[in-house]
């Protein structure tokens, strides 16, 4: 079977490009029936080609491959535990201090637009300073937020050490 597929291969392969240089006008159904044909008789004689092939070694390589990729996902898998566990806790301890934080910018909303149509010079002055003084508040619990979270990561570091 293979050396028949190969045969018709071949053939109708050379057959096709000898027509194609030749000939100034292929038809349409020349193309519709030889690409098929050396298509499908390629791809038998592919599949039904004598292989010369070196199944211990193949099945090594391919074996040492998934191990080294296995191991590699098992890697990278324990760090991501790591880092959804250290943002799982992070998110948990400042949840309070994004409540906060919310909070004020949701009261700095009305100065704000306030301040966008304010005419007044000292009541401009005013605003500001309330703006300020949130946007001061707002850094602050940034500032703790910033300390909890590099003590979550030191904690974090300290059990993958350990593990």
């Amino acid at each position: 079977m293979y050396s028949v597929s190969k045969y018709i291969f071949y053939t109708t392969l050379i057959l096709y490009v000898l027509t194609l240089l030749t000939v100034s006008y292929v038809g349409v159904y020349l193309t519709y029936v030889a690409i098929p044909v050396i298509v499908v008789s390629g791809l038998l004689m592919k599949l039904l080609g004598k292989r010369k092939s070196k199944s211990g070694e193949v099945s090594n390589v391919v074996a040492r491959v998934l191990n080294d990729t296995n191991a590699g996902l098992e890697r990278f898998n324990k760090g991501m535990h790591w880092f959804n566990e250290k943002n799982r806790i992070i998110n948990e301890k400042t949840k309070p201090l994004n409540e906060q934080i919310h909070a004020i910018r949701m009261k700095m909303n009305e100065p704000e637009v306030k301040l966008k149509y304010e005419t007044d010079p000292e009541k401009i002055k005013t605003l500001n300073a309330l703006i300020e003084s949130m946007e001061k508040d707002i850094r602050i619990i940034e500032s703790k937020k910033d300390e909890i979270k590099m003590a979550i990561e030191i904690d974090i570091a300290r059990k993958r050490i350990n593990e």
